[in-house]
């Protein structure tokens, strides 16, 4: 549920934030209830229905302050821009492009991919679901000022909970708001010779993207092994959204949490919490019931194969 704000909020970018070097930045904020009437930098803004608002700012190196009025309130927002690195002098040479990075697996990881559990009982099946971000890691933050770590860890318990309804045995990586070390999060699924490691996320653009226009839900993973698990959440995510975001589908990346050549892991954008429709979505108890539903599925299809398109 969003909070009701008794006075402006401006969630990002933050009081004093350093961006990267851009000229144009998105800011996203909140208006008290019932104001709808918002201008930034003297321009006027659409107003979300939960008061949520974000816009594109044109920039500067070095401070920036903005001016936010929302109804008769008007605050003038600080942070910083770092400069662009000065152009090459034109008599250097280019540099040749940088060979491409290789990256491993997770060095307490096998090599071998461990077998496919469809003649598992429900109940010898073990899945890890891994809530994204928590403690001091706050991960992305909503227009209305909350963070990305409660709402992976929201639907992550959600799934959890689906998921141990339909008789799977499931195990998180962690159960409150507490910081876990990246690299570490999928050793719980080495350790417990689990079946499978889904990890949950909520997704927000580089700071020069428009957050009013960035919103779709995108599944990653690293290698085959995870990809054909990716592949059957993803379109389970598409068709449960359709008509309200796009799906980038199956995409590859090279993510920590996704680096485990034993056991098939995928990383799970669900949303975008910086997106003033996104963010009702995220916190609304209903529709995190239909996508903890959809991942569950996904995750039953991937049950379901034979274990030939993992390879």
């Amino acid at each position: 549920m969003l909070p009701v704000l008794l006075a402006m909020t401006i969630a990002f970018p933050g009081a004093g934030q350093k961006l990267p070097p851009v000229k144009r930045a998105y800011m996203i904020g909140a208006a008290p209830q019932g104001v709808t009437n918002v201008t930034v930098q003297g321009r006027a803004v659409d107003v979300y229905r939960t008061g949520a608002w974000a816009t594109m700012v044109d920039v500067v190196e070095g401070t920036n302050t903005i001016a936010v009025t929302a109804g008769s309130e008007t605050s003038n927002h600080v942070f910083r821009v770092q400069k662009f690195p000065p152009p090459a002098p034109v008599t250097t040479p280019p540099k040749p492009p940088a060979p491409p990075k290789v990256w491993e697996k997770l060095e307490y990881c096998g090599d071998e991919p461990k077998p496919h559990p469809n003649g598992k009982a429900k109940g010898e099946i073990a899945i890890v679901i891994d809530p994204g971000h928590g403690g001091s890691d706050t991960g992305a933050i909503s227009p209305h000022g909350l963070f990305e770590k409660n709402a992976n860890l929201l639907l992550s318990k959600a799934l959890a909970n689906e998921l141990r309804q339909r008789g799977y045995r499931v195990l998180m990586t962690r159960e409150e708001d507490v910081a876990l070390v990246l690299t570490e999060r999928p050793r719980l699924a080495h350790k417990e010779n689990a079946d499978l490691f889904v990890s949950i996320h909520h997704n927000a653009p580089a700071a020069d993207k428009d957050a009013a226009k960035s919103r779709y839900t995108s599944v990653y993973s690293w290698n085959p092994l995870g990809e054909a698990l990716s592949r059957r959440i993803a379109s389970r995510i598409a068709a449960a959204t359709e008509g309200e975001m796009p799906s980038k589908g199956s995409l590859h990346a090279n993510f920590a949490v996704t680096r485990n050549p034993e056991i098939p892991s995928c990383l799970v954008e669900a949303d975008f919490i910086t997106s003033p429709e996104g963010e009702e979505a995220i916190f609304n108890n209903e529709r995190r019931g239909v996508l903890a539903r959809a991942i569950a599925d996904g995750i039953e299809d991937w049950l379901a194969d034979d274990g030939g398109e993992q390879k």
